[in-house]
């Protein structure tokens, strides 16, 4: 969630059931969107313990897997080889409620194609492959939706959302146990990251943290560190990368047109409706963005850094050093716009910060700015982190009291950091169809349902 937040006090290991606001206090966001958060937690929680990891309602389970023309054709779509239409109806995925109002084409989906390997010409040539539904929640801010924007108030940016998201995608070669456990195939060695505020030097001892040692910005902030290439931790040239902001990644520019891509000169030149709302949080010369749509962000994927080379404050234009993925940022449907970064990244490396592991019990801390650190672990058990595009960790760093709010070993303060797995991207999957060849002598596929379905707890008489 990539929004303008003091921070994110959730965690399900508390058990709270209800933010109770008192009389004369000050409001924090925190606060309201712990409270949201709990009600979803304990809704979802209800949900898996009654349905289980996934099913849909036996009386409108969406999201069947359609290969009938008749059925097609009728909905005025026409059915390619490779393509097939998405079902409507509600399908439960991990206790979240996945609603899709009107039968679509998998080729339909916003932000299709998702990758080469699974466009409808490829899915064609497949002998088998499993069809499978990915459920997350995406970070909707008011670029992205300018109906968020109240225009009796002069359109101010309030509140943001965040949306139930889902995509039916293809896995070529399905699963040896045709395609009942799809979640099973995602598990990964979840990597871990802690954070502090750095020690002094003089300090040697790695269990205390001396009183001297300091936050030293002058504001508070929440910083994101987010993952950017995936990969294992230091595969030169392959392996993971990162990046961070101090504003969680809030830092939002709307493109004003399409973007120019010269690649002579190796730039990309924009034109912004706005170059941010103060010095604090526009553009500087020499920092990182990254532009991003609609689509490019439905795909999961790494957008090319691009280095802010010059700007022009009357017109708003910006020259970046870099070139933008082609086929982002054209449609202004798709709402582009540029994200600021605040990492110091190196341009032979694609602009962001290489993902180095720290070997068990020696710390490798890596400097952010101002006296915040983090160090990469790996996963439990001393396995190797697997680092996913959109990983997150949040670490608030407050003036007040010079330090960063993350927890200690055994809650006390004056252990070390402990390492935490991601806040997010959380996603969830669900099997839909398992596609394989027909009997010997007869042509086509053959589409197995994987779907699991339920009944009312309750039925009339």
């Amino acid at each position: 969630m990539k929004g303008d937040f003091s921070r994110d006090t959730f965690d399900p290991r508390n058990h709270y059931t209800r933010v109770l606001l008192q009389q004369g206090r000050v409001h924090l966001d925190a606060d309201f969107n712990e409270q949201a958060a709990i009600g979803v937690h304990y809704q979802r929680l209800l949900a898996r313990d009654v349905i289980g990891p996934e099913g849909g309602p036996r009386d409108n389970a969406g999201f069947a897997v359609i290969t009938d023309q008749a059925v097609a054709k009728p909905l005025g779509k026409k059915l390619v080889p490779g393509d097939f239409l998405i079902g409507a109806g509600r399908y439960y995925v991990n206790g979240a409620v996945c609603q899709n109002p009107a039968a679509l084409l998998y080729s339909e989906q916003p932000g299709y194609p998702f990758d080469d390997a699974t466009t409808t010409d490829s899915l064609a040539d497949l002998p088998n492959y499993t069809i499978y539904l990915d459920v997350w929640e995406r970070h909707i801010n008011a670029v992205e939706d300018p109906g968020l924007l109240e225009p009796a108030l002069g359109g101010p940016d309030t509140a943001t959302r965040a949306q139930l998201t889902w995509q039916v995608r293809a896995l070529p070669g399905g699963l040896a146990d045709g395609g009942t456990d799809v979640a099973g195939h995602f598990v990964r060695a979840v990597p871990l990251l802690a954070a502090q505020a750095e020690p002094p030097a003089t300090n040697n001892d790695p269990c205390s943290v001396d009183p001297a040692a300091r936050y030293r910005g002058l504001e508070n902030q929440l910083y994101r560190v987010e993952i950017h290439a995936p990969g294992p931790a230091g595969a030169p040239g392959s392996g993971a990368t990162f990046k961070w902001s101090r504003d969680n990644g809030s830092v939002t520019m709307p493109l004003a047109g399409s973007p120019a891509v010269d690649t002579v000169s190796n730039t990309t030149a924009v034109t912004l409706t706005t170059l941010g709302r103060d010095t604090d949080l526009g553009l500087v010369v020499g920092g990182w963005v990254e532009l991003v749509d609609d689509n490019s962000t439905l795909r999961h994927a790494a957008a090319p850094l691009l280095r802010v080379h010059s700007i022009d404050r009357d017109d708003f234009s910006v020259v970046l050093e870099g070139l933008a993925d082609p086929a982002t940022g054209l449609d202004p449907r798709l709402h582009p716009y540029l994200r600021r970064w605040d990492h110091d990244g190196d341009p032979a490396s694609g602009g962001a910060v290489a993902v180095v592991e720290s070997a068990a019990g020696a710390p490798q801390w890596l400097d952010l700015e101002d006296g915040v650190q983090v160090y990469f672990q790996g996963a439990d058990g001393g396995a190797p982190g697997d680092y996913r595009t959109g990983d997150y960790w949040l670490i608030p760093a407050r003036t007040a009291t010079g330090d960063v709010e993350w927890p200690r070993e055994d809650g006390v303060a004056d252990l070390n950091p402990q390492p935490l797995p991601p806040h997010g991207e959380e996603h969830a999957y669900a099997g839909l169809s398992g596609v394989g060849p027909g009997p010997a002598g007869t042509p086509g596929q053959v589409f197995t349902e994987l779907r699991k379905f339920f009944a009312p707890l309750a039925h009339a008489l």
